[in-house]
């Protein structure tokens, strides 16, 4: 157990590209505590962007999709988040458990129809959420998306966050960024549109989309590759209009989506 300011931390749950995250207790309460990088508290960049995370968990109006933050502050230079610990598990632990003792690959997960929507449908909901107050998640993936035992989801790591309209460096999960974030053009409502139709095309076929291996691979595919068709006629053209190249041939908004998903 490590002490952090007024925080113990417990266990180590994930590690990402700004940060690290903890499962951490203070008063008996427990939370996840995430803290940059000890490399990039040194780093204008990395601090920026961090900052600009503490900025959104902090202030946003709170919504129970979205991860939310009880302090944000720096101990001895490394700028932290305490953040509401989401029940459940992520999304990628569910379409992909680990293999075990017993077998040699990890089993192939089947997800019905009913719940693959009602997963993504409110996986809309809470990007909708960040996209009406002005921003863009840019890192919607399985990873991101703690789902409970009634299938209520949890949007996380806003780590990567910027505002609609803005341009900048490009960051991403490499199977699941958008064609014009892999250009490192603007970001979009219609940018995390994309993403959770990558998702959905992965709950539906129960298989990777964009996963080529190398990065550069995968960011190619993006760029160029179609979407295999599903059985699911009605389904399919709802993914694959998520799934347009062109931002302005895509579904537009995740409130769009939500609404054909259900509709």
């Amino acid at each position: 157990m490590e002490a952090f300011g007024d925080w113990q931390l417990d266990s180590l749950i994930a590690v990402g590209g700004l940060g690290e995250v903890w499962r951490a207790r203070k008063t008996g309460d427990v939370h996840a505590l995430k803290r940059l990088h000890t490399h990039l508290a040194r780093n204008e960049e990395g601090r920026t962007q961090f900052a600009v995370e503490q900025l959104l968990t902090t202030t946003l109006p709170r919504h129970p999709g979205v991860v939310h933050a009880v302090e944000a502050g720096e101990v001895e230079g490394r700028p932290y988040i305490a953040l509401d610990l989401a029940p459940g598990e992520d999304l990628r632990r569910i379409i992909a458990p680990a293999a075990t003792k017993q077998t040699a690959t990890p089993p192939k997960v089947m997800v019905p129809r009913a719940r693959a929507v009602a997963i993504v449908a409110r996986a809309c909901e809470a990007v909708a959420h960040l996209h009406d107050h002005g921003w863009v998640h840019g890192d919607v993936n399985p990873g991101n998306l703690v789902v409970d035992d009634d299938d209520r989801v949890m949007l996380v790591d806003l780590g990567i966050a910027r505002a609609i309209g803005e341009a900048g460096a490009v960051r991403g999960t490499h199977a699941y960024m958008a064609p014009e974030q892999v250009r490192g053009e603007a970001w979009t409502r219609a940018t995390d549109v994309f993403a959770l139709g990558v998702v959905l095309w992965e709950l539906a076929a129960s298989a990777r989309l964009f996963h080529r291996g190398p990065p550069w691979l995968s960011m190619a595919a993006v760029v160029e590759a179609p979407a295999p068709a599903l059985p699911d006629r009605a389904l399919d053209a709802i993914v694959q209009a998520a799934l347009a190249k062109d931002p302005a041939q895509r579904i537009a908004t995740a409130s769009e989506l939500a609404a054909r998903l259900r509709g």
